[in-house]
């Protein structure tokens, strides 16, 4: 496993996280009750570049699982946020 990296997300624009990942855990770090949606594509595959499949980030820990290598994208609403991204 990799350190731990925060990742400043800028506020109403998708910021990639994590690439090429089958596992780790993205973490709310600042501020704690940012709100943020998610998405994913399989890596290789173009960034998202609307909110159309979107889900709530509603919990402290988001856990990466997939069976494939993908990209993981975040979207803060209105205000900027930073996590920590554990790989």
């Amino acid at each position: 496993m990799a350190d731990p990296l925060i990742v400043n997300c800028p506020a109403d624009t998708w910021t990639k996280v994590a690439t090429g990942v089958k596992t780790g855990q993205i973490h709310k770090f600042k501020p704690i009750d940012a709100y943020i949606v998610r998405t994913y594509r399989d890596t290789g595959n173009p960034a998202p570049t609307d909110l159309s499949d979107a889900i709530d980030f509603d919990c402290k820990s988001l856990p990466i699982s997939s069976s494939a290598a993908i990209d993981v994208y975040l979207y803060p609403k209105n205000a900027a946020a930073d996590v920590r991204v554990d790989l």
